[in-house]
C-alpha cells in the first residue's frame, strides 16, 4: 500500500466512474426512447418537415371514444389489482400464518401457474369457455341449453389476468409475511380472538405499505396488459390502451404514430404517478412493519375445521389454473384432442415434428433462445452495476441512477415500442433481430435491479471496507468479495429473466419483422390459422424449457432466503 496516498480517498474515483457510465448508458438507453416519444406527439410531418403541433393532442382529448377507452382501460386495470391482490395476500395469509394443511408447499406450488405465460393462458380459457365451441361450454350445453360461460366479455378478461397475475401478488406477500414477527398475531390468538379477527386487526394494518405497493405494481401490469386483452377483448371489441396503440400503429394505414403516441404520453405520466407512490410507501414501510432477517415459526393460528377449506382452495385454484391448461395442451399437441372438441383414439408427435423441422419454426425458436439468452445476460450485468453504485457506494448521483433506471417499469410495453421504434427507425437495427434484443434489455432492467438489490443489501460492508483497507481496488473487491457472494442470486436473476424473456408478447408483436418472429409470434400466427395442435405444442415447449430455469431461481431464492421470486 502506498502510504502517501489516504486509504479513505483512493476508492472514491471508481464508483464516481462507474456512476457516470452507468448514467450515460442507462440515460441513453431509457430518456432517449421516452424523449421520442414525447416528441412523436408533439409533431407531425408536412411537405417533408417536421413541424410542431398539437393537432395529436386535440384529436385524442376532444373524442368520447377515448375517455372511454381510458376509463375502461383503469377499469381493468382496477378490477384485475383487487382480485389478483385478494387472492394473493390471502393465500399467502394462509400460507404463511396458519395451519393448513400442505402450506408449506403452497410457495412450491403456486409456480406452476407462473410458469403458463398470460399468452398460453388465454389460449386455454379459450379453448375451455368459448361460448360457440368451448369444451366446458360443449359438455354442460345439453343439461342447460345453451352456452352458459362467454370468456369473450370484460368479465372474462378480468378473469384470465387476475388468476395468472396472483402467483405474483403470492410471492410478494409471502415473502413479506415471513419476515413479520409473529408475535402480536400469538398474543392475540392467546386473548381468544378468531383467526379472522386477528387477520383484520393485527396481519392487514401492518401489511398495508405492502398492500400498497404490491397493489401499485398489479395496477401498472394490469395498464400494460397485452396479451389477454388481445386474445380476450379484440374479437368482442373491447379495447384497452395497449390495443389501441397496437391498432394505431400496426393496423391503420398509414399509421398513426402520433396519436399512439398521445395514449402513450398519458399512460406514461399515469404510470409514473403509481410509481412515485410506490416508491414513497416502500421507503417509509418501516414505520408500520417490524422486519428483521431473522426467522420464524410459521402456521401459528389455528383455523379450525376452516383449515381443510383453505387448502383445498388454494390446490383446487393451483389445479385449475395450473395443472388443467397444462393437460389440455399437451392433449391437443399430441392429437389427443383436436378443437373443436373432439376426442381421438390414436396420438402422435406430428406437431412437435413441424415445430422443429419447419424453417420459420426453427428460426423462431433461434431468435427466442438467443434473446433469451443474450437479454437476460445483458440486465443482469447492466443490473449488477447499477444495484453496486446504488446500495454499496456513496457516490452522488446515485438516487438519479436508481430513479431513472426504474422508469422502464413505468412504460407499457406497446408504448415502449413506439419510442425504441422511433429512435432506431433509421438505424441499421431496425427491423431486425437486435431492435429487439435492445428494447427486451431496456423494459426488463428494473426487474434485474429489483432482485439483485436484495442480494447485495444481504453483504455487510466490512467485507469491503477489510478488502479496501488491505489495498484492494475497488474491481479487485468486487470480483474477490462480492460477486463470488452474490453469484447464486445473479443465476436467480437471470433465470428469472429468462423465463420472462421467452414469454413475452406485447414487446415481440409490436417489433417483430420478417426473420425475427420469436415462438409467441409464431404462436400467435398459428392460432390465427386455426392450428390449435401447433399453438399447443408451442406452449408445452415454452414451459418446458422454462421449467428447468424456475426451478434453479426457487432453489438458489431459498437457499439466499429471498423469499421467491421478485
Amino acid at each position: 500500500m502506498n502510504p502517501s496516498v489516504p486509504v479513505s480517498s483512493r476508492p472514491v474515483l471508481a464508483p464516481r466512474l462507474m456512476l457516470l457510465i452507468a448514467l450515460g448508458v442507462v440515460g441513453a438507453a431509457v430518456l432517449v426512447p421516452c424523449a421520442m416519444l414525447i416528441y412523436e406527439s408533439l409533431t407531425q410531418v408536412h411537405s417533408g418537415a417536421r413541424q410542431f403541433t398539437l393537432k395529436h393532442y386535440a384529436g385524442v382529448l376532444s373524442q368520447e371514444r377515448s375517455y372511454e377507452l381510458l376509463g375502461r382501460t383503469v377499469g381493468f386495470s382496477a378490477a384485475m389489482t383487487l382480485c389478483a391482490a385478494s387472492m394473493g395476500f390471502l393465500f399467502a395469509w394462509i400460507a404463511a400464518r396458519t395451519n393448513a394443511p400442505g402450506r408449506r408447499w403452497m410457495p412450491i406450488a403456486v409456480l406452476l401457474p407462473y410458469l403458463i405465460p398470460p399468452t398460453l393462458g388465454a389460449v386455454c380459457w379459450i379453448l375451455l369457455l368459448s361460448p360457440r365451441n368451448g369444451i366446458i361450454n360443449t359438455l354442460i350445453e345439453p343439461l342447460v341449453g345453451g352456452a352458459l360461460f362467454n370468456i369473450y366479455s370484460f368479465a372474462g378478461m378480468v378473469f384470465v389476468e387476475s388468476l395468472y397475475t396472483f402467483p405474483l401478488a403470492f410471492i410478494f406477500f409471502y415473502a413479506t409475511l415471513s419476515s413479520i414477527d409473529p408475535v402480536l398475531e400469538e398474543a392475540s390468538a392467546a386473548a381468544g380472538a378468531s383467526a379472522m379477527q386477528t387477520f383484520r386487526r393485527i396481519t392487514l394494518p401492518r401489511m398495508m405499505p405492502t398492500l400498497i405497493s404490491v397493489g401499485t405494481i398489479l395496477f401498472i401490469i394490469g395498464l400494460e396488459s397485452f396479451d389477454v386483452a388481445w386474445f380476450l377483448g379484440y374479437p368482442a371489441k373491447i379495447y384497452i390502451l395497449s390495443i389501441e396503440v397496437f391498432l394505431l400503429t400496426r393496423f391503420n394505414y398509414p399509421a398513426d404514430v402520433g396519436g399512439a403516441a398521445v395514449y402513450g404520453v398519458i399512460a406514461l405520466i399515469a404510470s409514473l404517478v403509481l410509481v412515485q407512490v410506490y416508491r414513497r410507501v416502500t421507503a417509509d414501510d418501516r414505520r408500520f412493519v417490524a422486519i428483521t432477517g431473522k426467522a420464524y415459526r410459521l402456521g401459528s393460528l389455528d383455523l379450525g375445521r376452516w383449515r381443510w377449506v383453505a387448502s383445498l382452495a388454494f390446490y383446487a385454484i393451483v389445479c385449475v389454473i395450473g395443472v388443467l391448461p397444462l393437460l389440455l395442451l399437451l392433449a391437443i399437441s399430441l392429437n389427443a384432442i383436436t378443437w373443436p372438441f373432439s376426442l381421438q383414439p390414436h396420438a402422435s408427435l406430428a406437431n412437435y415434428a413441424w415445430i422443429f423441422s419447419d424453417s420459420e419454426s426453427r428460426r423462431a425458436l433461434l431468435n427466442t433462445a438467443l434473446i433469451a439468452l443474450g437479454g437476460a445476460s445483458i440486465a443482469v450485468i447492466a443490473g449488477f452495476v447499477i444495484s453496486y453504485v446504488c446500495t454499496r457506494t456513496n457516490a452522488r448521483g446515485r438516487g438519479l441512477l436508481d430513479t431513472i433506471s426504474f422508469l422502464p417499469f413505468t412504460f407499457p410495453g406497446s408504448v415502449l415500442a413506439i419510442g425504441i421504434v422511433s429512435t432506431f427507425i433509421n438505424t441499421p437495427i431496425y427491423n431486425t433481430l437486435w431492435i429487439m434484443l435492445l428494447a427486451f434489455s431496456i423494459k426488463f432492467l428494473p426487474y434485474s435491479i429489483r432482485n439483485i438489490n436484495g442480494n447485495l443489501l444481504q453483504i455487510h460492508r466490512e467485507l469491503e471496507e477489510a478488502s479496501q483497507v488491505a489495498g484492494a481496488s475497488l474491481l479487485l473487491t468486487i470480483r474477490r468479495i462480492v460477486l463470488p457472494l452474490v453469484v447464486p442470486g445473479l443465476v436467480a436473476a437471470w433465470s428469472l429473466l429468462f423465463i420472462v424473456f421467452m414469454r413475452q408478447f406485447s414487446l415481440p408483436i409490436m417489433l417483430s419483422s420478417p426473420g425475427s418472429q420469436v415462438v409467441t409470434i409464431m404462436l400467435f400466427q398459428e392460432w390465427d390459422a386455426g392450428k390449435m395442435g401447433h399453438v399447443a405444442a408451442y406452449g408445452i415447449v415454452m414451459v418446458s424449457a422454462s421449467l428447468p430455469f424456475m426451478v434453479a431461481a426457487r432453489l438458489l431464492s431459498a437457499r439466499q432466503g429471498l423469499g421467491g421470486p421478485a
